[in-house]
């Protein structure tokens, strides 16, 4: 513990005598921590006495009062946990996950007197200081309010700042700091949280997997790729599928948080699709409900629904299309001319079928299917049934997502992912082998 002050920004001697007077009378969280920090510890102790209630009174008058804070935003989310409000507390988390994420301990300081904050890194959280004996302060006019020498601790910050390049103890009453985003344990924390919480929604719904019936379709020969995409959609080459089935919708939450007792995703909800699983636990699903995953070019002449335009729909496309990065995207991929109505995933079926009655074959998330990724792959690939090219480093996903700027939707459009990856913007829908002579399909 620091005895002597070794910071030249200690307080004027007359507001020193002030403030400690105040100390002495109302006690050290009334004047040394700001008003936010002393909810935060009232806070606490009522976590402590388990009294949830008090708890989520304090926390949210605290979040009012700093609602970039995300320590403050953490407790409330598993305040409202505890309480059983778990929509709010999933919002509250998913609020931590669109923070940029820390580099190091930099946080912006806020001094009194200051206009604009400093940039620095916080050393130390909390230093106690000692205020100077008598001898060493010189005489004031306060003195005389002054009932017993002052001998409690005074907490501080020990900040590096950038600008000057210099390490300054700062008294607490005198500073606000405020972190530059937010440090990747507490983010994957709250990713997990995210999980506990979705299952704990599942429960209290009281459903569990729905059915839902897959679309059949025929099967034929099409136009794979195109001459005015990236390099690994061409050439333009004719390939012919066999009769196959698949799902009209990306497969949700709901279905597969019954099926495989776990729920990876970010955006949580019973009717959104699945995200951020690797390709693996997307194939490990389909298999396990009798199911595959489709192959690229299955998936593209789904996709296309026997249009040949660059999107399913046409040359060009709007908000109402599908779901991708518009004017609510917090990614600086956005259209800010567009608004299709959603910050990040949407409920899939949110936006109108292909002309096969397929879902979302274009945004919301991108879909895993069963190929390796290879650039030059077109060149080569057989005409009857490709399978892909043999094991690389990346699957291929297609359909482009919420994250994704229209480029990406388009349904010739090839992206590769490491198999083991998991991506926000990333899901899958499954098909199925039939036979020739199936009823109910679509040309």
């Amino acid at each position: 513990m620091d005895t002597l002050p070794t910071v030249n920004r200690d307080p004027p001697p007359i507001l020193f005598e002030v403030i400690c007077v105040v100390w002495l009378c109302l006690g050290p969280g009334a004047v040394f921590a700001d008003e936010a920090t002393h909810l935060i510890h009232q806070g606490d102790q009522a976590l402590l006495e388990k009294n949830f209630p008090s708890a989520e009174k304090i926390f949210t008058e605290a979040l009012e009062m700093e609602p970039d804070n995300y320590r403050i935003i953490i407790s409330l989310a598993e305040i409202k946990e505890k309480l059983g409000k778990y929509e709010e507390a999933k919002n509250l988390a998913q609020q931590i996950l669109d923070m940029p994420e820390a580099r190091g301990r930099q946080v912006l300081v806020y001094l009194e007197g200051e206009t604009e904050p400093l940039e620095a890194s916080v050393v130390d959280e909390t230093v106690m200081m000692f205020p100077k004996p008598k001898s060493e302060q010189q005489p004031n006019p306060m003195d005389k309010f002054l009932k017993k020498p002052i001998q409690e601790p005074v907490p501080h910050y020990r900040l590096f700042f950038k600008k000057s390049g210099k390490m300054q103890l700062i008294p607490k009453f005198e500073a606000r700091i405020k972190y530059i985003g937010v440090p990747r344990r507490t983010r994957e924390k709250m990713r997990d949280f995210l999980k506990r919480v979705h299952k704990k929604i599942i429960a209290a719904s009281g459903t569990g997997e729905t059915v839902v019936k897959m679309v059949a379709l025929k099967g034929g020969c099409f136009m794979m790729g195109s001459d005015k995409g990236h390099n690994d959609e061409k050439p333009v080459h004719e390939v012919c599928l066999s009769p196959f089935k698949i799902d009209p919708y990306e497969v949700v939450q709901r279905g597969f948080e019954a099926r495989m007792g776990d729920n990876p995703s970010r955006f949580v909800g019973l009717h959104l699709p699945v995200d951020s699983l690797t390709w693996q636990e997307a194939d490990d699903y389909c298999k396990k409900v009798g199911k595959r995953l489709p192959t690229e070019a299955e998936w593209e002449y789904a996709a296309r629904g026997n249009t040949t335009t660059i999107f399913y729909v046409g040359q060009k496309i709007g908000g109402k299309f599908g779901n991708f990065c518009d004017r609510n995207c917090p990614r600086g991929a956005r259209i800010v001319q567009v608004d299709d109505g959603f910050k990040y995933t949407a409920p899939v079926g949110s936006f109108p079928p292909n002309p096969f009655g397929l879902y979302d074959m274009a945004g919301n998330v991108s879909e895993w299917v069963s190929d390796w990724m290879e650039e030059s792959y077109y060149r080569t690939s057989p005409k009857h049934n490709p399978k892909g090219p043999l094991p690389k480093d990346y699957k291929v996903i297609r359909g482009g997502g919420w994250l994704n700027n229209p480029n990406y939707l388009r349904s010739a459009n090839r992206a590769g992912l490491w198999h083991d990856y998991r991506d926000e913007g990333v899901g899958f829908r499954c098909a199925a082998d039939i036979k020739a002579s199936a009823t109910e399909s679509h040309p």
